[in-house]
């Protein structure tokens, strides 16, 4: 196996996964996410808040899965991506980067903030493999909603 190859397809990973490992997302979590709103609250803005984590828990789980054609559904054709290593992809990088792991994404940590048709995700991912933590990183992802739906436009990640 190439440590090198590997190492960076994890850190590319874990750099997506600014998003980090909701409930579903293939990993064991036992917190909620913290949901906070910028906006008047109502049902609709808590329905909103629930559409933005839906979205970032299909992307985590399409990381790990290797499932190309969900990511490329979920990231807005202005997405950008800083790794955790500190390296800028773009949108055609960051797809052609994903291949199916063995490790899993824990979020943990999760707050969402809305303002308009802006959504802020902050949490921790850890990602861990046959009970070994691999990495932990504090992460954002912003989302911006484009005809109805809530598209990654940003992410990254800061190792901790």
């Amino acid at each position: 196996m190439n440590v090198g190859v590997t190492r960076k397809a994890i850190g590319v990973v874990v750099a997506v996964l600014v998003s980090g490992g909701l409930a579903g997302c293939g990993g064991d979590t036992t917190e909620t996410a913290s949901i906070s709103i910028s906006a008047t609250g109502s049902s609709s803005a808590t329905e909103e808040q629930d559409a933005v984590l839906a979205q970032e828990a299909r992307w985590l789980t399409a990381i790990t899965a290797g499932d190309r054609d969900t990511i490329e559904s979920i990231l807005s054709p202005d997405f950008k991506h800083i790794t955790s290593e500190g390296e800028l992809l773009g949108r055609d990088e960051e797809i052609a980067s994903i291949v199916p792991v063995a490790f899993t994404m824990n979020a943990t940590e999760q707050t969402v903030d809305i303002v308009g048709d802006t959504a802020v995700i902050h949490g921790v991912n850890t990602l861990t493999e046959a009970g070994n933590v691999l990495a932990r990183e504090r992460f954002t992802d912003v989302f911006v909603k484009q005809n109805g739906t809530w598209m990654a436009l940003s992410a990254q990640e800061t190792a901790i």
